[in-house]
């Protein structure tokens, strides 16, 4: 966008109920409900720093800021603190072309190699688009320029009736929670018995134009704060812990629990590097995996409603090749890890470039190094005969390569599969029951179970075995509790989950 050329905006038409000052519903066009449907690809760690780590998103700002703090020493290489911090959007080929993408999160299009011509690395055809890669030689991977866009890439006609993810050139209609429904009679009619609208003229038609402010439809009209939802959690059947405990019987990860001996609660828990990686993994999973995971609405927003209405009451006006894309949100290549393996959350595959030249001219000159490698010219024989017409620079006979992307999180530079961002070692870490996850220190220690007035006898610590259910109650009550702990661990909180 130009310098001084205006942000663009979104029309949208609300009918508001003025005595109660809330947004009943708004009519719009597809680039409205393309935007919404657009969240759904979002990590959760782009959703709460976009929020300003205000998300009220259960624990997840908590967790956040603790990625923030944790100094790059303790993960497996520093990219990997800012992979948390701004995670990618598998679905960015898509959502760059919203006509209002309020994600910020830049593709990565540098691409690194090692420059090292003659490592013992050479034959891997490897590239990371992640800097401070390490080679499986040992050396630093640099730059080699940006990649080349893919003008091959398919692209809407200008005109068509095709928007990102919806098709179609109708109205649409979104209710203040976010249920998204083509225009009809029959919804207008179910519409207004739902908000007992006796006469159209008690409605306030405006219309707003939508910028990249992420707020609900109330709050944009009417400009009122956002308070934190407070309302009870939903409640869990807890009759079906034992089977499912029985059903899992790989453990996954031991911590150790300093809580009340009365079960009231739980003050932290001492952990190791495991647990620590099924916390922070949580910010690189889509919004919409979180959905289809636990099929359950959250009690902080509206997103469930949106999830269902892919495959409910706007089904037949979504793209085909967009559905499951949204339905089952995957993570870019190596941004997997255990705890989106918990949730069953696939990544795509890595992604490789075709290049017309060797792999040793594009480590020394880039994405220009096909004209070093394809130079032509008289070259003087070794053999004393008369020059003859060759390759002056590269005698190479194979001109073309296919390079392989590496997992920048694999400290050894390995082009297997390497799971984890927090560094593989022994090291004790303090996650309280919000979530906050910093080193174990006695300071530390100390310090919480001053703040929480309990005294030190009615304390007890515990060592718990956690398996695959129990870790995922846990990621559940990170979205929907501020005591994420206590909801799982202890018997009388339970069934607050």
């Amino acid at each position: 966008m130009a310098k001084n050329e205006a942000p663009p905006t979104i029309e949208v038409k609300l009918f508001v109920d003025k005595e109660k000052k809330k947004v009943l519903f708004a009519e719009s066009d597809k680039e409205f409900v393309d935007v919404l449907f657009g969240f759904l690809t979002m990590p959760l760690g782009t959703v709460v720093r976009l929020l300003d780590k205000q998300s009220q998103m259960g624990c997840l700002d908590e967790v956040y800021k603790s990625v923030e703090d944790l100094s790059a020493d303790y993960f497996e290489i520093k990219a990997c603190k800012a992979m948390l911090l701004k995670p990618l959007n598998a679905a960015s080929g898509h959502c760059c072309r919203l006509k209002i993408n309020v994600d910020d999160t830049k593709p990565r299009a540098a691409v690194y190699v090692c420059k090292d011509t003659s490592c013992c690395a050479r034959d891997d055809f490897a590239f990371s688009s992640v800097p401070d890669t390490v080679c499986r030689c040992g050396k630093v991977m640099e730059s080699v320029g940006d990649r080349p866009p893919d003008n091959g890439a398919k692209t809407e006609a200008a005109g068509s009736d095709y928007g990102v993810f919806v098709k179609g050139c109708q109205k649409f209609i979104t209710t203040d929670d976010l249920q998204v429904a083509p225009a009809s009679t029959s919804l207008m009619l179910s519409l207004c018995k739902k908000f007992g609208v006796q006469d159209p003229n008690d409605l306030d038609k405006t219309t707003l134009q939508l910028t990249s402010d992420k707020q609900p439809l109330t709050g944009l009209h009417f400009d009122v704060p956002i308070s934190p939802d407070d309302a009870p959690l939903v409640w869990v059947d807890w009759s079906l812990w034992n089977e499912q405990v029985n059903e899992v019987d790989d453990k996954v990860v031991k911590i150790k629990v300093l809580q009340t001996k009365t079960n009231s609660a739980v003050l932290y828990a001492e952990v190791g590097h495991d647990f620590v990686d099924l916390v922070f993994g949580l910010l690189s999973v889509p919004l919409g995996s979180v959905a289809k995971a636990f099929c359950q609405p959250l009690p902080n927003g509206c997103i469930d409603n949106l999830y269902r209405s892919i495959d409910g009451c706007a089904e037949g006006c979504m793209r085909a090749e967009c559905k499951n894309l949204l339905l089952t949100p995957e993570l870019p290549p190596f941004f997997g890890c255990g705890a989106s393996q918990i949730l069953q959350v696939n990544q795509i595959a890595p992604r490789k470039i075709k290049i017309d030249f060797c792999f040793t001219c594009f480590k020394i000159g880039g994405f220009s190094g096909y004209s070093r490698c394809h130079q032509k010219g008289r070259i003087i024989r070794w053999d004393g005969y008369d020059p003859e017409y060759g390759y002056i620079n590269c005698q190479k006979y194979t001109k073309t390569a296919e390079v392989s992307e590496l997992d920048p999180k694999s400290p050894e530079g390995k082009s297997d599969h390497h799971s984890a961002y927090v560094k593989q070692e022994p090291q004790n870490f303090m996650v309280t029951d919000c979530l906050r996850v910093s080193p174990l220190s006695l300071d530390s220690c100390l310090r919480v179970v001053s703040d929480a007035k309990v005294e030190m006898k009615e304390l007890v610590e515990k060592e718990v075995t956690l398996t695959k259910f129990q870790v995922r109650e846990i990621q559940r009550a990170a979205l929907m509790s501020r005591d994420a702990l206590s909801s799982v661990l202890v018997p009388l909180r339970r069934r607050r989950i």
